[in-house]
């Protein structure tokens, strides 16, 4: 793990008086200054220490007289500031996604899910859902809930002109209608035989037929009808590319790995569908096929995002009770992850070493 204080020095320019334009530091009572607020902060994001624990570093370092629910508030204090880092951090070129002009209308959404264990003797486990602006890299909505509740778009508030994009997990009929119904749209990874595919004259489609026409440079943009399972009927447009020789090879060593795994292979046709990225979505026809599929490739991409999230959330102190510390705590996560980005872009490591 990245030190604290090397990420401390990868903060933008103008954080500390951040801190008091958002009101992170209100009044100087326990916690007189923002590196103070911030290594502590850091502590707590990075190592899982407890409320109580962060308050004795702070007491036994100097950085802080402060008890443990008074830094737990100001903690909480700190969402509008890890936010404004945030910004900040892109602003900087941590990422590389502009947002191209067809998605002005769109909030765009990744959606994600992960396990949650409850920090002490009973440890209970959870499922954390969450979801991140794409374009400006910070959470806006979670929910936790039971292990046993699956991913869906149901977990999500869907407001007008959102567009969520998420994987195989949420390509489902009735997530895709509550989107719909709700002003939204999507872009998902389709499953295999998820649902049927019907055209106009509600003839069954043979999607594969449509993909092995496909080379690596086309795009397939099928418009399709799928059955709501209440005698309602959806249109869909079905945009796919066929992958590379060498992204196929790394998804059939997967599948292969799979195999292994689960002690039973899997059928010839979803190992051939595996060659293809297959997304469905409602967006309209003024949309490309190429333009869909490219937007999942930088959700695709984000993954590493997700990825690198997942492994510095210690999740200790989980905070599922109140709303507020949960938002600083999900977007200080984010923040994280975006200072070890960039400490990991400058890297340079010597051959000898």
């Amino acid at each position: 793990m990245v030190s604290v204080a090397k990420l401390l020095r990868e903060m933008p320019l103008g954080y500390e008086q951040a801190c008091f334009n958002t009101q992170a530091i209100q009044r100087k009572r326990g916690i007189t200054d923002p590196n103070s607020l911030m290594l502590l902060s850091l502590i707590h994001l990075i190592h899982g220490c407890s409320l109580l624990e962060i308050s004795t570093i702070g007491k036994l370092s100097g950085l802080a007289d402060i008890s443990d629910v008074a830094f737990m508030k100001r903690f909480e204090s700190c969402n509008d500031w890890f936010k404004w880092i945030i910004s900040k951090l892109l602003a900087e070129g941590c990422t590389s996604y502009a947002k191209p002009t067809w998605l002005e209308p769109y909030r765009v959404l990744c959606i994600d899910a992960s396990d949650v264990c409850e920090k002490g003797r009973s440890g209970r486990l959870y499922r954390l859902h969450y979801a991140i602006d794409l374009f400006k890299m910070e959470s806006v909505q979670y929910t936790i809930t039971e292990q046993s509740v699956g991913e869906s778009l149901f977990n999500y508030k869907v407001s007008p002109k959102d567009l969520i994009i998420g994987d195989r997990a949420y390509g489902y009929i009735k997530g895709m209608r509550y989107c719909l119904d709700n002003q939204g749209n999507f872009i998902l990874r389709l499953r295999n035989k998820a649902f049927k595919l019907y055209d106009a004259q509600g003839n069954s489609i043979n999607l594969l037929e449509h993909l092995r026409k496909l080379d690596v440079t086309e795009y397939l943009d099928l418009a399709v009808f799928v059955s709501d399972g209440n005698g309602e009927k959806i249109s869909l447009r079905i945009c796919a590319k066929r992958k590379s020789r060498e992204d196929n090879a790394t998804t059939q060593k997967r599948l292969n790995r799979q195999d292994v795994r689960k002690q039973k292979p899997l059928s010839p046709e979803t190992r051939e569908i595996n060659e293809y990225i297959i997304l469905a979505t409602a967006l309209p026809q003024t949309v490309l096929a190429g333009q869909v599929v490219e937007l999942y490739r930088i959700r695709w991409q984000i993954e590493n995002y997700f990825k690198r999230l997942k492994s510095i959330m210690d999740f200790g102190e989980l905070p599922k009770r109140r709303p507020k510390s949960a938002m600083a705590w999900l977007n200080g996560k984010l923040m994280v992850a975006l200072l070890m980005e960039i400490i990991l872009a400058k890297a340079v490591f010597s051959p000898a070493e």
